[in-house]
């Protein structure tokens, strides 16, 4: 089997929330590409790549970078993909998210030619599903804790609560959220880099009567020694995401103890191979992993077959986020009562609209 072609399609998805915003910004649509990988044989596999402004990661930057990477495409043998993934080395280093995109579809082809589920190829099923987690994005303490009790009303019982970086108006948020939805619902709180070392450890431990059981990324993604500080002083967990968007620095952050936990996801740390190694290098240094994603179902669904093979995914993850956009391309995946289970067909196991 050999590849012919790669097809680079723009999707828009408009948020539901149109002034949705977390500490680093925020937009009012999610702009990112699918792309389609055909074979000689008929066999299409698909991959989606985001673009984040508030990550340097630009619409414009991600197309020219799979357009690069597609002029190599044709002629590949689709399952010879380190050989395919040292070509884009050599012409184009970096540009993690059209990389992703890349090895999703060929993930994606080679689970349809071979009939199987995606997660096979990554080591076989581990869990066939998982809890959950939605995002609260950053509003007035009452509003928050109006979005949480409709959040936990549909079934989630994990929710990542957005804080700004005003510790007044964080714990007010917290403990609005705390008061609405009850004790049984686990609460993450993410900074966003919005705090320095001082502040994240005063604000976290006057929010621990609420309940936190993990903190992400409370300092600047570049504050280590902040990161490390903030775990001594602090009774929840503390998360890595911003600091961890590389193999190298998920090395260096496992290997120093910085922190408990890596949100990884697999779109920043340029896809399902990647993420496999960096799963490897957690579960040796005793460092704990979740993941998520935002956009499309698609992207939700190829993080899900990586929750789905493995092991050492230790909690909720927020991979239910396409629940809030519109004009979704892919379909056939749903949350269930705050949970997703990872699907059975061959590959990815999602369609695509007819107009895609």
């Amino acid at each position: 089997m050999k590849i012919t072609d790669m097809k680079i399609i723009p999707v828009v998805l408009p948020k539901e929330d149109r002034e949705w915003r977390f500490a680093l910004g925020g937009e009012a649509e999610a702009k990112a590409f699918i792309i389609k990988i055909i074979s000689d044989e008929g066999l299409v596999g698909l991959g989606y790549a985001g673009s984040a402004a508030h990550h340097g990661v630009t619409f414009g930057g991600v197309r020219a970078a799979l357009e690069t990477y597609g002029d190599t495409l044709p002629g590949q043998d689709p399952f010879n993909m380190e050989k395919i993934f040292g070509l884009f080395s050599r012409s184009l280093p970096g540009n993690n998210e059209a990389q992703a995109a890349i090895d999703m579809a060929l993930h994606d082809m080679q689970a349809k030619k071979l009939q199987v589920p995606l997660y096979t190829l990554l080591g076989g099923l581990v869990r066939p599903e998982i809890p959950v987690m939605r995002i609260l994005a950053l509003k007035e303490p009452a509003q928050m804790a109006e979005n949480a009790l409709k959040l936990t009303a549909q079934g989630y019982s994990y929710l990542k609560v957005k804080f700004g970086g005003e510790a007044q108006k964080d714990i007010a948020r917290i403990r609005e959220i705390r008061k609405a939805v009850g004790e049984g619902i686990h609460l993450l709180v993410d900074m966003n880099q919005s705090y320095t070392v001082k502040g994240a450890i005063q604000t976290l431990r006057r929010a621990e009567e609420y309940g936190v059981d993990i903190c992400e990324q409370p300092v600047p993604a570049d504050d280590w020694d902040g990161l490390a500080e903030v775990k001594r002083g602090v009774s929840c967990l503390i998360e890595a995401h911003e600091s961890a968007l590389s193999l190298e620095t998920i090395f260096a952050l496992v290997k120093g103890r910085v922190v408990d936990s890596i949100n990884l996801k697999v779109g920043q740390i340029g896809g399902l191979r990647k993420a496999r190694i960096a799963a490897a290098i957690c579960k040796l240094g005793n460092v704990a992993l979740r993941t998520g994603t935002t956009g499309s179902r698609l992207s939700s669904v190829a993080s899900m077959h990586f929750v789905a093979a493995t092991e050492n995914i230790f909690y909720a993850c927020e991979l239910g986020e396409f629940h809030r956009m519109l004009n979704d391309p892919a379909y056939g995946y749903e949350v269930e009562n705050g949970v997703l289970k990872v699907p059975s067909g061959p590959g990815l196991g999602v369609a695509l609209r007819d107009d895609i």
